[in-house]
């Protein structure tokens, strides 16, 4: 699924902002995002790596519920604005952004899922 919309979601133009896929610069910028907010929202609605593209097709309202709130930061990094400037768009506008920026990169999010919970166990074991 994940190459497929790479392909289909190459670069998209949103309201005078470009949005396209994550170079591995922009991804560092964006992972505190990823790793802080949008993985342990999508955690805490029960999606593992396991169940990850099965759980989004089946429960995607639930999903991006769960994830909105880390729409302003993942938005924000992405496109190098302010939080304060994302938090002042309009909200349909907003949405498709972040939904446009989690489609665009999905592999590189469930990618770095193991990732992100190694680093959690390792703090929850104090090491």
């Amino acid at each position: 699924m994940t190459d497929e919309v790479a392909v289909l979601l190459p670069e998209v133009e949103i309201g005078g902002h470009e949005i396209k896929p994550w170079s591995f610069g922009k991804f560092k910028k964006v992972f505190p995002a990823v790793a802080g907010q949008l993985v342990p929202a999508l955690k805490e609605a029960g999606l593992t790596l396991e169940n990850f593209e099965e759980g989004l097709a089946s429960r995607g309202a639930e999903i991006i519920g769960a994830a909105f709130p880390a729409f302003t930061p993942l938005i924000a990094a992405s496109l190098d604005l302010p939080e304060a400037q994302v938090d002042e768009m309009d909200f349909d506008q907003a949405v498709t952004i972040g939904l446009t920026i989690i489609s665009q990169n999905l592999g590189r999010i469930k990618n770095s899922l193991p990732l992100i919970m190694e680093q959690f166990r390792t703090v929850t074991r104090g090491n």
